[in-house]
């Protein structure tokens, strides 16, 4: 713990990334190209980029392999759910997914996950795809001359197989279409399947950065056993196939705001690994931390960045450290610091 605290205070805040969650998710609906407009603007690091595929197996940014939660695909195509009354992208064309009307995420009963966020009303968002996604940051990029990078998940690679799919082939060519798999690549690609991870390196022979996504056993995103995972073993063992580890914030910060430090998550700095926590939303902060006590924790835990739905007040807040002044602030608006 005294390792990692001296290396926060002695590392500049500067240092430490920024991953715009599904773009700018806090202020428009998630991984449209607005929402990653809006997040190039903020300038951030990286811009997340979630990919599932089309039934003509086209990659398209969007965080669920299911559509319902964030399109009208019900009112759309009222008789295109499966047995479980889920709609699947997988089971729709290209043409077909951008008939619908993309809006905030709601829960099962209809209603808004976040209240606060621009719903979408008499906007029309559409799905895009991941190629409509890269070719807008890098002309962004060219324009403004930023240099934000890509953070791109493949999402359920062995769902995506059992459907008749390799996902991973299919977003790593499209990847190579625009040179952003060589080992300098302004890119991190992500997963939560440990199997597609060692996959990705050793039959797919991948040279980018790679980053394991480590959840909950009770989530089931993969097969992967996360408890097993965060172990020193575990990390060890993932070590030489990835650059670094993407942890669920509540598995390395306490209720009581203090920084967590888990004997796996020291490992994983001793193995020279990334560390990107998920997922900072002023809107919904863990155990009711302020966001100012949570990036406190997490500079004091040493971490390497944060994936924020809000970049805004995580930028004010690096700035103040970088000054240092690390005292309490308001708790932030989704709307700034």
């Amino acid at each position: 713990m005294a390792l990692a605290l001296a290396a926060s205070l002695s590392a500049p805040a500067a240092a430490f990334d920024i991953i715009a969650h599904r773009g700018a998710s806090g202020y428009l609906p998630e991984h449209t190209l607005a929402a990653a407009t809006l997040a190039h603007a903020q300038k951030p690091d990286y811009i997340e980029q979630d990919v599932v595929l089309t039934r003509d197996h086209v990659p398209i940014v969007l965080h669920d392999i299911h559509l319902e939660t964030v399109t009208n695909v019900e009112s759309v195509f009222p008789d295109r759910a499966r047995q479980d009354n889920r709609y699947y992208a997988i089971d729709f064309t290209l043409e077909e997914l951008r008939r619908l009307r993309i809006h905030e995420r709601q829960t099962p009963s209809g209603q808004p996950v976040f209240a606060d966020r621009f719903n979408g009303d008499n906007v029309n968002f559409h799905i895009a795809t991941l190629r409509e996604h890269i070719t807008l940051i890098q002309q962004l990029n060219r324009l403004t001359g930023n240099k934000t990078g890509f953070y791109t998940e493949i999402k359920s690679p062995a769902w995506h197989r059992n459907q008749g799919a390799d996902i991973s082939k299919i977003v790593l060519a499209t990847l190579a279409e625009f040179g952003l798999t060589t080992p300098d690549a302004a890119i991190i690609l992500q997963c939560f399947d440990l199997d597609e991870i060692k996959r990705l390196r050793q039959e797919l022979n991948y040279q980018g950065k790679l980053v394991m996504l480590i959840g909950d056993n009770a989530w089931s995103e993969s097969a992967t056993d996360y408890t097993a995972l965060r172990t020193p073993a575990g990390i060890k063992a993932l070590a030489p196939y990835v650059d670094g580890i993407g942890p669920w914030i509540k598995h390395i910060v306490e209720p009581n705001s203090s920084a967590k430090q888990p004997e796996w998550l020291a490992t994983a700095q001793q193995q020279g690994l990334l560390v990107h926590p998920y997922t900072l939303r002023v809107d919904a902060l863990p155990f009711g931390m302020t966001t100012q006590a949570l990036l406190d924790a997490l500079l004091d835990l040493g971490v390497d960045g944060v994936f924020a739905d809000q970049v805004p007040p995580v930028k004010a807040y690096l700035k103040r450290a970088d000054s240092g002044l690390r005292q309490p602030d308001h708790h932030p608006s989704v709307l700034g610091p």
